[in-house]
């Protein structure tokens, strides 16, 4: 009597391949640590994104200023006039030092002390302004308003540090202050006063914006940084763990194929066991009586005998063919676990295509190898030899009438695991019928070709070998079969 495994014990055959699900209770939490930038790494990526975004503007807002400054001549006109050729003159000049400011900014040095060029850049237009004011000689002068104009507008899109804001106002207070010296030492007439004033203290107001402003903005820049680089490791903790959980599932479906697959041919094992004592018997029978209905008819005349003869041939033949289906049920419903040893896979090959060698032969069939001779598996010669042949013979019949009909055979080391891998390049299986392949009685061939046993036997004896097969194909391709075998010993040589 045939014991039906439990889904317990058929689990615990299975080769340990897939982890350990996770608990469905268990929430899935990212812990990622504080991101700051002392951490070198973020420091040097934070560094080299502010460097190509202030050359970038550095380059934009000189081009700006290059346009901007000679069109500002409109104001020369109106304000000093007497002075407009002067103007226009430092203007000019204001324009042709700024234009080897933006070509540093291509260099080598220039990307090495790119700071400096956010100060440098600035203070070009301040310097000229500054001239035109001590030019002028008029300390309530309007155009204090272009030095407030060149730190406010180039302060935010440079994104100033507190020092470099600092560095910069001091510069451009002295500038004005150094325009203004000559009449503040003569004395300035009363009806200038209250401009004077209003000039020097909308500059020191304009000064502390863009200090305060240039401290928040920075730590804004740095905080959006920030959070964008810890937004940046969670998304790839996410696809770690996605990708963990899919190669989970694929581990699990791939389990589950497996104890399907072996619930399947355990059915098959106990329904077998009853058909095979039920028909044995009457089989029996009825070769006995086959063979005493031959001897009666033995003096039959030779014109007569002829076509007896051909009856009982054909009888003979199909007790045959239900004796070779009996035998492939047995195997099922009583499996031989073999005798287990040293197996070299590449000498099991050799002498299954020793075998097979006259049907390659007859069908132009070539063959392919890259095998490693060293390769060592536990396992029994026989099952290993009868699972090759089984595997050929199914690539040889798909090839039939196939240009450049080609089978290669290969080992490889895959994770925990060594493998044999015997691909052909037919016409493939069809995706509705991979998942079936080893399904007993399933066959695509001709009624009397196949009854579909093979590959169900082949799967059985790879798991009584504690090993696994597997079918992938290419539809008008290639179909490949994956024998797979524990390593049996630590020392097993890595395959290249």
């Amino acid at each position: 009597m045939v014991t039906m495994p439990t889904a317990a014990d058929l689990l615990t055959a299975l080769p340990d391949r897939a982890p350990a699900a996770r608990p469905v209770t268990e929430p899935m939490v990212l812990h990622q640590p504080v991101i700051t930038l002392d951490d070198p790494v973020l420091k040097r990526k934070f560094i080299a994104e502010d460097r190509e975004l202030t050359l970038k503007n550095i380059r934009i807002l000189g081009v700006i200023a290059m346009v901007l400054v000679p069109f500002a001549t409109v104001l020369d006109l109106v304000a000093y006039p007497h002075h407009y050729w002067q103007f226009l003159l430092l203007r000019i000049l204001c324009v042709l030092c700024l234009v080897p400011v933006i070509a540093v900014s291509y260099t080598r040095w220039g990307r090495r002390r790119y700071r400096a060029l956010t100060v440098i850049v600035p203070m070009v237009p301040a310097f000229f302004i500054s001239l035109m004011i001590r030019e002028s000689g008029d300390p309530s002068s309007g155009y204090y308003a272009g030095l407030t104009l060149c730190l406010v507008a180039l302060a935010l899109m440079f994104h100033w540090t507190f020092h470099e804001s600092i560095v910069a106002v001091v510069l451009v207070v002295l500038m004005y202050l150094s325009a203004v010296a000559d009449p503040l030492m003569r004395g300035l007439k009363p009806s200038i006063v209250g401009d004077f004033i209003n000039n020097c203290v909308f500059i020191l107001l304009n000064s502390v914006v863009i200090i305060s402003g240039s401290f928040y903005h920075r730590n804004i820049r740095v905080r959006e940084f920030l959070t964008r680089m810890e937004v940046e490791q969670q998304r790839q903790a996410l696809e770690a763990q996605n990708t963990e959980l899919s190669d989970t599932l694929q581990q699990l479906r791939v389990t589950e194929t497996q104890l399907v697959q072996s619930e399947k041919l355990a059915s098959l094992g106990r329904l077998s066991a009853g058909i095979i004592h039920e028909i044995n018997n009457p089989l029996s029978y009825t070769k006995q009586a086959l063979f005493v209905l031959k001897k009666k008819f033995g003096d039959l005349p030779a014109e007569r005998r002829d076509a007896v003869d051909r009856i009982f041939g054909d009888i003979n033949d199909g007790i045959g063919r239900v004796s070779s289906i009996i035998s492939d049920l047995r195997s099922f419903s009583h499996p031989d676990s073999g005798h287990h040893s040293d197996v070299r896979l590449a000498e099991m090959v050799t002498n299954a295509l020793r075998m097979m060698s006259s049907v390659l032969d007859d069908e132009g069939v070539a063959v392919e190898l890259e095998l490693d001779e060293q390769i060592v598996v536990l396992g029994d010669r026989n099952h290993i030899i009868q699972i090759l042949i089984n595997l050929i013979q199914n690539a040889v019949d798909a090839l039939k009438g196939r240009e450049d009909a080609r089978i290669s055979i290969r080992t490889q080391l895959a994770g925990s695991s060594l493998q044999l891998v015997v691909r052909d390049n037919g016409p493939g299986i069809p995706h509705e019928n991979l998942q079936r392949v080893f399904d007993p009685f399933f066959t695509t061939k001709d009624v009397g070709e196949g009854m579909g046993m093979g590959l169900s036997i082949c799967f059985r004896l790879m798991q009584q070998m504690g090993g696994a097969i597997e079918a992938s194909s290419h539809p008008e391709h290639w179909t490949e079969f994956t024998l797979s075998f524990p390593i049996p010993y630590p020392e097993q040589p890595s395959i290249v």
